[in-house]
């Protein structure tokens, strides 16, 4: 699979609609028109929620030369194709010392040679998502275009019940793709800050 209107081809499946979905870029038909609607702030909003592995990404964020008015000595330029900013450095270092205003990442620390930033990327490009997270993209679409395609609030109530499932489900697989980082802290300090003692966290 690999354009975005066989994506809303299977949402039309889910809501029981056999009409093929031929151009959202263009839209012609009803369906079509809704799918258009919904398509790009569907995907978006799934990057952000779900953070696939697909869409991690890693860049050094060059300086901007104007400092912050106050309460932050230093000012970097977000991507523009950043959705939502994960940390600076790696995730073992846990480096908190950052804020996002606007598009902007200010922060204290002096990186000359540029900030790294892990990030979400806003990937467009259907060949590179997973199947599971197409499956998802799939539900959510076929939920937001679900009243004005059928005119069903019970079609739309069933979806809503099973989308907490399927956004769970699909977490679960993304997870499985990357091994639990070791944190180097003791389990005496772990147990007295968190109620995690085993070191161990998430990606």
């Amino acid at each position: 699979m690999n354009v975005k209107t066989e994506i809303c081809t299977l949402a039309q499946s889910r809501l029981g609609q056999a009409a093929v979905i031929n151009d959202i870029d263009d839209p012609q038909t009803p369906a079509e028109k809704a799918y258009a609607k919904w398509y790009d702030i569907c995907r978006q909003d799934l990057l952000k929620t779900l953070m696939p592995n697909f869409a991690l990404a890693r860049v050094l964020v060059a300086q901007l030369p104007d400092a912050p008015a106050f309460g932050w000595a230093y000012a970097y330029q977000k991507p523009s194709n950043c959705l939502k900013v994960l940390g600076i450095g790696e995730v073992q270092d846990k480096e908190n010392n950052y804020a996002i205003e606007g598009d902007e990442i200010l922060s204290d620390d002096d990186y000359a040679d540029g900030l790294q930033l892990r990030y979400i990327k806003n990937i467009t490009d259907v060949s590179k998502f997973t199947p599971e997270f197409i499956m998802l993209m799939s539900w959510a679409l076929a939920y937001n275009a679900c009243v004005e395609i059928t005119k069903d609030y019970d079609k739309l109530g069933y979806i809503e019940k099973i989308m907490p499932s399927k956004l769970s489900a699909t977490s679960s697989v993304n997870a499985q793709e990357n091994r639990p980082i070791r944190i180097n802290t003791s389990k005496f300090k772990q147990a007295k800050y968190s109620d995690n003692p085993t070191g161990y966290v998430k990606r």
